[in-house]
């Protein structure tokens, strides 16, 4: 004759586990929250509000951008890894930027070691740009005036001040960050006022600038070259610049279930492949690299590994 209690434990077990099933299967039943760290109108800001309408048409649910702007992206960030891990709120995390104040033990909001990956979404290449009047023609020229160049960043978590940063110091290039910009456009803005010297951004960024007149780019942070008439940092002799670039990596609050992430990756891959992005990317000149669920985790295991080794110019 089977134990009562033993009997009974196994059938709430049974009915737990059923139920935990019948929802995950629902799942959505509610719009999603997708968290942009900064504020509208800025590269992060563009790749969601891209990606966003066709997610929706996969999951069968809407999906909402919501831009959460402060403290250089940690304000978003732990906005994301605060919530409940159900799937219905996830964000667009600027990499390596917002992995400085882990690596420096510095208290964020987050732990980048437990976020529920979904995907990396784009993978941009940096330029150094000045105003498109400037005295300065070359890195070379921004280092040796005698003084720090001033360069204009949202704040030191991000991705742009963590590659000028590092960058910068391996040349003994003496530089100055100017922060408090609410995000990449008015890091821009903010060049194109006279307010700094130069500015590190994603190419895709600072192209239209370039063609309105308004800021000239002097090197991009590549090997090969993408824009026909400006050198790379390789070409120049700075050869380790190339290794720095910007991760636009989506991710959840921990504790995630296996199947919702697999979920929300499936519909991430399949938004940023679709006709719609595809058209979007090539037509705006930001560049697309979608990957997976465990490719966007492996990419941030090695990344937090690489960037361990820069741990003192960061401080």
């Amino acid at each position: 004759m089977p134990n009562p209690l033993t009997h009974g434990l196994a059938v709430a077990a049974a009915a737990l586990l059923a139920t935990t099933g019948a929802a995950l299967a629902d799942w959505p039943e509610k719009p999603i929250t997708f968290v942009v760290p900064y504020s509208p109108g800025g590269g992060f800001d563009s790749y969601v509000r891209a990606v966003a309408p066709e997610m929706e048409k996969i999951l069968g649910a809407e999906v909402v951008v919501e831009n959460i702007p402060g403290a250089g992206g940690q304000k978003g960030a732990a906005t994301v890894y605060r919530a409940d891990p159900d799937g219905y709120t996830i964000g667009i995390w600027n990499v390596p930027g917002l992995t400085v104040p882990q690596l420096l033990g510095k208290s964020s909001g987050y732990d980048l070691t437990d976020v529920t990956w979904i995907g990396n979404l784009a993978t941009s290449k940096y330029a150094l740009a000045v105003q498109a009047d400037s005295e300065f023609d070359s890195l070379e020229a921004l280092c040796s005036q005698g003084e720090p160049f001033k360069h204009s960043d949202t704040g030191p978590a991000s991705t742009s001040s963590v590659t000028a940063r590092i960058s910068m110091s391996l040349i003994d290039c003496p530089i100055m960050n100017v922060t408090g910009y609410k995000g990449s456009t008015d890091t821009i803005v903010g060049l194109m006022r006279g307010e700094v010297d130069a500015t590190i951004k994603p190419i895709a960024s600072l192209l239209k600038y370039q063609k309105s007149g308004d800021v000239k780019i002097l090197m991009t942070f590549e090997n090969e070259r993408t824009l026909a008439d400006v050198p790379t940092s390789t070409e120049l002799g700075y050869t380790d610049f190339a290794n720095f670039d910007l991760r636009r990596i989506v991710g959840g609050p921990p504790g995630i279930p296996a199947d919702i992430q697999a979920k929300l990756s499936e519909a991430l891959i399949g938004a940023a492949n679709s006709a719609a992005v595809q058209e979007w990317s090539a037509s705006s000149n930001r560049p697309l690299d979608p990957v997976g669920a465990d490719e966007a985790s492996a990419i941030m295991s090695n990344l937090m590994e690489f960037y361990t080794q820069y741990k003192d110019v960061l401080e």
